[in-house]
C-alpha cells in the first residue's frame, strides 16, 4: 500500500509541521539505522517504548535521507530544518497501528493470518513459495505489535494473497493484531512452550492466540495439542476447522482450500525454503574476516534486510563482500522478468557500495552483464566450484555476507569460517537485547545503562556483544583492562568505554583510544594526570570510585577533601562519574549492609559534587541492585548491568522480577557410540563403572574446553534428544563420556546440549558449588563462538 502524506495525516489525525510537501510514502521505518534507497520516500515513525525513544534518532534518520516523520513532538534539534515534514500525533504507536489498519482495508486480495508457538515463519515461507508469483508475505518474522503494521503497509497491492504472521508473548496483544490483520483464512501452527511464562496457563495462551481468527470461516491447525481445535470450534462454531499434523500438511490443505495444488514447480520452490530460519549467523573467519550467513529465504526482499544487518557490523578494517546465490523467484518467470530482477539487484548493490560480489549459481552467472563493472565481480556455477577455486587466504579482512540456498551457502561458510568443529558456543544476540531492554524497564526513563563487557563479555565474546549494545542504546561499555578497550576500538566501537582497572604502563593507548579510566587512589590520579600532560592530552575523562563497603579499592570518606583539592588543580582531568559497588545486593539477609552502602554513597558523592562545585553523574546499582532498587532514588544516573545482560539472574527464582532469556548455549555432538555390558569400567582410573548394560557416547569436549573435571562420574547431566544423560567416568582433556542408554534412536552426530535454554547453566554451577559467572567465563577460547540474530 502507498499513501500520500496528506492521506497519512488524515488517517492519523495529525497536525502537520515543516515543509509543505506531499510525496507518496513507499516505506515505513521505525529504525533509523535502516539504509534508505534514495529513489524512495520513507516515513520514520518515532516510537516511544519501555526500552527506548525513537525521537532520539530522528536526526540520524534525517542524515540517512528521511524527510518525513511521525512524532509526538518535534525535537528542538530539528527546529531549524526546512526540508522535512513532521506529522504530530498524541501517540506514535497508535498512529502506526492506524496506518496498518488503513493499509489492510485498502487491500483487495485474500489475507491469510498465521500464528502459533513454533513453525509460523516456516509455514509462511513454504506457502509463499508455493503461491509465487501471486503471493506476498510479511518480511522475516515481522509479527509483533510493530512488525505487523509495517508488514501490512508493505503489501504489494497487485498480489492475490497476503500472508501475515502474528506473534504474541502475553495476554491482550492478539486483540490489537487481529483488529489490524482481519484474516480471511487462518493457520494455527504447533503449540509448544515458547512464551509460556507470559501467560497464566497453556490454555490461556491458546485462547489468546485463537483470537486472531474471530472472523475466519476456515482455520487450518496443527493437531500436536488437541485443545487448539477445541478452542477454535468454541470460538467459531460455524467455522470449518481443519485439523492436520505438520507444517507441510498445513500448507497442502491451505493450497487445496485456495483451489491450488503442489505441482512440480511449487514443489521445487518449497524445497528451497524447507530449512529456512530467521537466523543470521556471525562467525569469525580466516585472515581476519567476519562471515555472516543468512539462513532465510533467498529472495530479493530478504537480501535487503540482510544487507542492513551487514552494514551494522561494518568496521574500517574490513571491506564488504557479498557471496550471493541464485535468487528465488516465481516458477515460470519469463527471461525478461528474471533479467529485471537481477538488474534491480545490481542497482541495490551499487547503492550499498558492495566492494566485491561473488555470484554462486548458474542463473546469476548468466546475468553477469547486469552488474556494475566497477564492482569486483566474479561468477561461479556452484558451491563445489567455489570451494575448489578459493581458499580462506583469498579473503583478507573482509566482512562477508552469504545469501542464497542453504545447501549452497553452508559448505562455503564452513570453509571460510574454518568451521570443522563439533563443539560450539552459540550466542543469541536477540536474547541479549531482550535482557538489556528488560532491565531498562526496571529503571527510571532517564537512567542510562553501563553494559559490562569485561572478561570477553563474560566469556561470550566482547566484540559482537559490544556492537549489538552500541546499536541498542547503552550509555557506556565497561571493560576490566586497557587492552580490552583497545580491542573494542580496533573493532570499530565508537561509544564511551570505561576501564574499571586501569593500572597500566601503556598510557598512550589509554589516551589515544579515548578510554575512560576509573580512579581509586590519589597516587593513581596523579600518575594519570602526569602521563596525560606529557602526552599533550587536555581533556581526560575519569570515573571516581568510592569505597562504601566492598573494601577492594576506592576513596574512603576521609579522602574526599584531598581528592577535591587534587582535582581542582588538574584542569585537564574531567570527572565523568562517581560510582561504588554493592557487596550484598544479592544477599537478601544483608539488606542492612546494603542500605548502609547506599547511605554512604549518597553522602560521599554529594560531598564530592559540592567540593567540585558541579553536578557529577552517579551509579551504584549492579544487576541485583537494579532488580531490587531500580525504581528508587538510588538508581541515580546509570546502572551497571553485568550477569543479567547474559540471561542469568543473581537472585533466587522467586525474587527475580524480570523475564530473562538465556544468551549462550554450549553444545557438542556425539562422535562415537559403544554398547557395554554391566560391570564395564570407563575412562581414566576406571572411575566410571556401569551398573547395567549401557550405551555410552563419546563427546569431543573436555576440561580444556571448560568442562570442569568435577562434573565427571555422574555429577552432571547433558541433554540429548530431550533426555538428560549423566556423565560416565572422569572428564578427559578433550573428551568426555555420557550414558545415552535411555535416549530413543540415539545416533552418531546427535547434538548434545551442555547448557542452554533446556539445561540452565545454573545447574552446572550448582553441581560445582560455584556461580554461573565462573562456568561461563571458563569456556575455552578454542570453542568456536557462533553469534546469531533473528
Amino acid at each position: 500500500m502507498k499513501f500520500t502524506l496528506e492521506d497519512i495525516s488524515g488517517i492519523t489525525g495529525s497536525r502537520v509541521e515543516g515543509a509543505p510537501s506531499a510525496p507518496t510514502i513507499d516505506t515505513l521505518l521505525t529504525d533509523s539505522r535502516t539504509t534508505v534507497d534514495p529513489t524512495t520516500s520513507p516515513l520514520f515513525i518515532a516510537l516511544r517504548t519501555g526500552s527506548g525513544d525513537g525521537h532520539r534518532f530522528i536526526k540520524d534518520a534525517y542524515r540517512r535521507g528521511v524527510r518525513a516523520f511521525i512524532v509526538d513532538e518535534v525535537p528542538p534539534v530539528m527546529a531549524a530544518v526546512s526540508d522535512a515534514t513532521f506529522l504530530v500525533v498524541p501517540d506514535t504507536l497508535e498512529a502506526l497501528r492506524q496506518l496498518g489498519e488503513a493499509a489492510r482495508a485498502a487491500y483487495k486480495g485474500t489475507v491469510i493470518g498465521v500464528t502459533g508457538s513454533r513453525g509460523k515463519t516456516q509455514v509462511k515461507e513454504l506457502l509463499y513459495a508455493a503461491l509465487m508469483p501471486d503471493a506476498w508475505r510479511s518480511p522475516r518474522s515481522w509479527n509483533s505489535q510493530i512488525g505487523v503494521p509495517l508488514s501490512l503497509y508493505s503489501i504489494d497491492p497487485e498480489s492475490k494473497y497476503a500472508i501475515i504472521e502474528a506473534g504474541i508473548d502475553g495476554p491482550g496483544q492478539m486483540e490489537i493484531l487481529a483488529r489490524m490483520i482481519k484474516p480471511d483464512l487462518g493457520i494455527f501452527t504447533a503449540v509448544t512452550t515458547e512464551h509460556d511464562a507470559g501467560f497464566r496457563s497453556r490454555e490461556q495462551k491458546i485462547n489468546e492466540k485463537a483470537r486472531l481468527f474471530g472472523n475466519c470461516d476456515v482455520v487450518v491447525c496443527d493437531n500436536n495439542v488437541p485443545e487448539v481445535a477445541a478452542t477454535l470450534r468454541s470460538l467459531r462454531p460455524d467455522a470449518e476447522i481443519v485439523d492436520v499434523h505438520g507444517k507441510e500438511q498445513i500448507v497442502a490443505h491451505v493450497l487445496n482450500i485456495l483451489g491450488k495444488s503442489i505441482d512440480e514447480r511449487a514443489f521445487d520452490a518449497m524445497s528451497r525454503v524447507r530449512d529456512v530460519s530467521t537466523r543470521i549467523d556471525v562467525n569469525e573467519g580466516m585472515s581476519g574476516s567476519l562471515v555472516l550467513l543468512d539462513n532465510f529465504t533467498p529472495d530479493f526482499p530478504s537480501l535487503d534486510a540482510a544487507l542492513d544487518f551487514m552494514e551494522r557490523r561494518a568496521t574500517a578494517g574490513r571491506t564488504p563482500t557479498l557471496i550471493l546465490g541464485d535468487l528465488m523467484h516465481a516458477a515460470g518467470a519469463t527471461r525478461e522478468e528474471i533479467s529485471t530482477l537481477y538488474s534491480k539487484l545490481a542497482l541495490t548493490l551499487r547503492h550499498r557500495e558492495i566492494n566485491r560480489l561473488i555470484g554462486v549459481g548458474r542463473e546469476i552467472a548468466a546475468h553477469r552483464n547486469e552488474f556494475d563493472p566497477l564492482t569486483a565481480s566474479e561468477f561461479i556455477d556452484n558451491a563445489d566450484a567455489f570451494i575448489s577455486r578459493y581458499s580462506g587466504g583469498d579473503f583478507d579482512h573482509e566482512l562477508i555476507l552469504l545469501h542464497g540456498d542453504s545447501k549452497v551457502m553452508r559448505p562455503i561458510k564452513n570453509m571460510l569460517a574454518n568451521a570443522a568443529h563439533d563443539t560450539v558456543l552459540e550466542i543469541n544476540l536477540d536474547a541479549m537485547v531482550h535482557n538489556f531492554n528488560a532491565f531498562r524497564t526496571l529503571l527510571p526513563p532517564d537512567t542510562g545503562i553501563v553494559a559490562m563487557v569485561k572478561a570477553s563479555a563474560y566469556g561470550i565474546g566482547s566484540i559482537e556483544a559490544s556492537k549489538t549494545l552500541q546499536s541498542h542504546g547503552a550509555t557506556y561499555l565497561a571493560v576490566a583492562v586497557v587492552d580490552e578497550g583497545v580491542a573494542l576500538r580496533d573493532a570499530g566501537i565508537t561509544m564511551p568505554v570505561m576501564v574499571m582497572n586501569p593500572i597500566t604502563t601503556n598510557f598512550r593507548a589509554l589516551f589515544n583510544y579515548h578510554l575512560e579510566p576509573s580512579v581509586f587512589s590519589l597516587s593513581e590520579l596523579r600518575h594519570i594526570a602526569e602521563e596525560a600532560s606529557m602526552a599533550g592530552c587536555h581533556n581526560v575523562n575519569i570515573h571516581i570510585k568510592l569505597d562504601t563497603g566492598m573494601h577492594r579499592t576506592g576513596f574512603c570518606p576521609e579522602d574526599i577533601e584531598d581528592l577535591v583539592h587534587e582535582l581542582k588543580r588538574l584542569p585537564h582531568i574531567h570527572v565523568s562519574s562517581t560510582f561504588s559497588h554493592l557487596a550484598t545486593a544479592d544477599c537478601l539477609d544483608q539488606d542492612d549492609y546494603t542500605q548502609l552502602q547506599l547511605q554512604r554513597f549518597e553522602e560521599m558523592s554529594n560531598s564530592l559534587a559540592a567540593g567540585l562545585g558541579q553536578r557529577v553523574r552517579r551509579h551504584i546499582l549492579n544487576t541485583a541492585g537494579m532488580m531490587r532498587f531500580g525504581k528508587q532514588a538510588c538508581a541515580y544516573d546509570m546502572g551497571r548491568l553485568g550477569i543479567g545482560l547474559y540471561g542469568i539472574s543473581p537472585l533466587p527464582a522467586e525474587h527475580t522480577n524480570v523475564q530473562l532469556m538465556p544468551v549462550a548455549t554450549l553444545s557438542t555432538t556425539i562422535i562415537a557410540l559403544r554398547h557395554y555390558p554391566a560391570g564395564t569400567t570407563v575412562g581414566y582410573g576406571r572411575r566410571g563403572k556401569l551398573t547395567r548394560a549401557s550405551v555410552v557416547a563419546t563427546l569431543p569436549i573436555g576440561y580444556a574446553d571448560g568442562i570442569d573435571r568435577r562434573l565427571g562420574c555422574g555429577a552432571a547431566n547433558f541433554r540429548v534428544r530431550g533426555t538428560e544423560c549423566p556423565t560416565v567416568g572422569n572428564i578427559c582433556m578433550d573428551m568426555c563420556m555420557i550414558d545415552v542408554t535411555d535416549v530413543p534412536d540415539v545416533s552418531i552426530g546427535d547434538t548434545v546440549e551442555i547448557f542452554g535454554p533446556s539445561l540452565p547453566i545454573e545447574r552446572l554451577a550448582e553441581s560445582l558449588g560455584t556461580i554461573p559467572y565462573e562456568v561461563l567465563t571458563s569456556i575455552s577460547p578454542r570453542v568456536r563462538r557462533i553469534y546469531y540474530h533473528e
